[in-house]
């Protein structure tokens, strides 16, 4: 009774069962901080995954709006950081995306929901919108096409980041947008003009299918007097009606840089004629109408290097819905950015034709000659001019007839840009 009632002993056990109580609690709290540690790892993973594909989205936005893809063969469906290459494929180029080169995994295995493979640092993918639902459907807009169907149409990008193997999905969709191009609204604009046609006709018709009569624009430098830049038979109306206006225009009417995005229009369009390989200059009046892109917008044609351009034919370009009463219904846009034009034959263009005369030269920029006819305005800027020949009888058409309609409906891209309220993150999946 004594030994068991000797407390020798008692401090060890105290000791043993507050060690194991404090050893409980460390293994918890080491738990517990291990576990908020590769929280936050996946956290920051996650985020920086999102940037990456953010980026690459944006980036792929930014080629849709250099080149917006008509045709299948345009637009690669999918683009890739391994294989990318904006020059030749139309894919964001992974040295433009300026990402840290520590971010993103080369070792995953595995591939995300459409089958990129998770060691890629981004995949994005352009798909059209099939316009039967305003949110993204992942299975439906898998298996579209890479190209919008029409000007109007709208392309879905759907952007993949993946950094330390973690996949982030974000998507938008895309449209394409078009801005007015500003142009003087007359019948001709230049520095001078000139009838070498004798006969008593109009060759010049001023009104033609608009409600007023536009001004014919002469800026005159270099020349002494109107009648010297102003070169026809007043007495035989020539010109009709008579002139009783002349406001000056500015010598530069495009400026550099929307030339620029007038040139990537047409090549994008293939309406781009260079005598620079694969291109070729223009030979018939086809090859000068522009590709009807929707009901209210033609891609228009640009002309670069092509020196003297001179199209003997017959024919139209552009002419669609024109009758006796009306003019076209879709006229183009003809830019010859140096050089000159001469056309000839029984042909009409309709449209506005513009020379940006960057040869800088003070001879004719654009003749017409024999049977063809410009309804919608000439424009030809520095101190070029325009010449009229018209060789046809008494009854056949003006050199000129201006339409209203060829200036007002004058548009050029302004790229593309997402749509509001489409940037989506896609859940795992999809």
């Amino acid at each position: 009774m004594r030994r068991a009632r000797d407390e020798e002993g008692f401090a060890v056990v105290a000791a043993a069962v507050q060690l194991t109580v404090i050893l409980g609690l460390g293994l918890g709290l080491l738990l517990f901080t291990d576990s908020q540690q590769k929280a936050s790892a996946r956290e920051q993973a996650s985020e920086a995954a999102f940037n990456v594909a953010e980026a690459a989205l944006n980036a792929q936005v930014g080629q849709l709006s250099r080149k917006w893809p008509q045709t299948e063969v345009e637009m690669p469906k999918e683009c890739a950081s391994s294989t990318a290459n904006s020059e030749t494929t139309d894919c964001p180029s992974p040295t433009d995306l300026k990402l840290d080169p520590n971010t993103g995994s080369t070792t995953c295995s595995g591939a995300e929901a459409w089958g990129s493979p998770l060691s890629n640092q981004w995949t994005t993918y352009v798909r059209r919108d099939i316009g039967e639902s305003p949110l993204f459907s992942s299975t439906e807009e898998k298996s579209q096409s890479s190209y919008a169907e029409s000007e109007g149409g709208a392309l879905w990008v759907r952007s993949v980041g993946v950094v330390q193997c973690h996949p982030v999905t974000v998507v938008t969709l895309v449209t394409r947008q078009r801005v007015s191009l500003v142009v003087p609204e007359v019948a001709i604009a230049g520095n001078w003009f000139e009838v070498t046609n004798k006969g008593n006709k109009s060759i010049v018709n001023r009104q033609g299918y608009a409600p007023e009569a536009a001004p014919v624009s002469m800026r005159c430098e270099g020349h002494p007097s109107e009648e010297e830049c102003e070169k026809y038979e007043r007495s035989k109306e020539q010109v009709s009606p008579v002139i009783t206006e002349n406001p000056k225009t500015s010598t530069t009417t495009l400026t550099t840089s929307q030339l620029a995005t007038v040139k990537s229009e047409a090549q994008s369009h293939a309406t781009f004629y260079s005598p620079t390989s694969p291109y070729h200059c223009p030979t018939s009046m086809s090859e000068l109408e522009g590709v009807k892109l929707s009901t209210s917008s033609r891609a228009p044609v640009y002309v670069e290097g092509c020196g003297s351009l001179n199209i003997k034919a017959n024919g139209t370009a552009n002419c669609e819905g024109m009758n006796e009463t009306s003019g076209p219904s879709l006229p183009g846009f003809l830019v010859i950015a140096d050089g000159t034009l001469e056309l000839s034959g029984n042909s009409t263009y309709c449209g506005v034709i513009y020379a940006a005369n960057l040869q800088k030269s003070s001879g004719a920029i654009v003749k017409l000659q024999g049977g063809t006819s410009v309804v919608g305005g000439i424009i030809v800027d520095g101190a070029g001019g325009i010449e009229f020949g018209s060789s046809g009888a008494g009854g056949s058409p003006a050199n000129l007839v201006f339409d209203s309609l060829a200036i007002h409906d004058l548009t050029i891209s302004a790229g593309a840009a997402a749509t509001r309220n489409s940037f989506r993150i896609l859940p795992a999946g999809q």
